[in-house]
């Protein structure tokens, strides 16, 4: 066994670095929220969560967002991390079974189902989202978030039988599932909470913006492998690209990084042309439309910003100083 030692390469993104003014506010209201919900109980485990300051993730995703939809916003991308750090670190991401059942529980609830007492924590705080959420949107909105939380759970299932029976994706079964797996797709959703604008089907089905959603997906995903690859070899988890494709091309790790490096570069100069592509939608306010693009355009850049602040994939000794802009990780081969 050999000791192969990798450099991440610097990720980048053109767009305007932006961030909420409640930024420090959300990250102080959500971790305050965990601890209400017992989301997490040992101190470890929330002082990872503290230092990964998911409420500032949201602040650079929806800059413009009001201060109680960005609470929700925050409080429901830092139960997803939660979700999945449950899946990796109690062993529920190789229990498909298992995994079936919660899911299906959950979307009970997102369907307006009560919250049992011996329910899990997980359950009383999404119930809690879903209360937030009912009031500020409609029903045929509500219907499309949960379609994309379904999705991402059927995604999760799939990635669970994967590691249930030790079987690798190909690389286009996992280009294929890794928007729905990222759960990126209910942030996507979200924007039309968060601008409190409303985007008709006409243009939410338009090749256009859908390609726009799309490759947004892609380039937080993609960068997230990157980023997150330490944590996934730690775990053995194969969901990642730069591992999936290493495998399939039996290249060298270094290769397979620099390789996805450059998709996520293509994706972003493909989404700055398909922007300038955009008709004009009669059925929609043009300042709607902006703004919604706007977000997308955060999400790829704030997602960025807030991996190099967090704490949740330092690869240092010391998660305060993150140290993933130019890391050197070595792994056995």
């Amino acid at each position: 066994m050999t000791n192969e030692k990798i450099t991440l390469p610097r990720l980048t993104c053109p767009f305007p670095e932006k961030i909420s003014p409640y930024a420090n506010k959300v990250h102080e209201h959500t971790l305050k929220w965990v601890k209400d919900y017992k989301l997490v109980t040992e101190e470890k485990a929330y002082e990872r969560l503290r230092l990964s300051k998911f409420g500032r993730l949201a602040a650079r995703a929806y800059p413009d967002a009001a201060l109680d939809r960005l609470e929700i916003i925050s409080d429901w991308n830092t139960w997803l991390f939660v979700i999945d750090d449950q899946c990796d670190e109690s062993g529920l991401g190789k229990l498909p079974e298992q995994l079936s059942a919660l899911h299906n529980r959950c979307l009970e609830i997102l369907s307006g189902h009560h919250p049992e007492f011996e329910d899990l924590p997980l359950i009383h705080a999404l119930h809690d989202i879903y209360n937030r959420l009912k009031p500020i949107s409609s029903q045929a909105w509500m219907l499309r978030f949960a379609k994309s939380a379904s999705e991402y759970f059927e995604a999760t299932f799939w990635e669970s039988q994967n590691r249930f029976f030790g079987r690798w994706p190909d690389t286009d079964s996992y280009i294929l599932m890794r928007p729905f797996s990222g759960g990126l797709y209910t942030d996507i959703e979200l924007i039309e909470i968060a601008e409190e604008i409303n985007i008709p089907c006409i243009a939410r089905a338009h090749p256009r913006l859908t390609e726009l959603a799309n490759l947004t997906n892609n380039v937080v995903c993609w960068s997230n492998d990157i980023i997150s690859l330490a944590k996934e070899k730690a775990h053995g988890d194969m969901h990642n690209m730069v591992m999936v494709m290493q495998h399939e091309l039996n290249i060298s790790l270094q290769e397979s990084l620099n390789l996805v490096k450059k998709l996520i570069d293509a994706q972003i100069q493909q989404f700055q042309a398909h922007e300038k592509q955009l008709p004009e939608f009669p059925e929609s306010s043009s300042h709607d439309i902006h703004k919604y693009v706007a977000v997308l355009r955060s999400w790829m850049r704030g997602n960025l910003d807030w991996a190099y602040e967090s704490g949740r994939y330092s690869t240092s000794q010391d998660a305060e100083e993150p140290s993933i802009k130019s890391a050197c990780l070595e792994f056995d081969r």
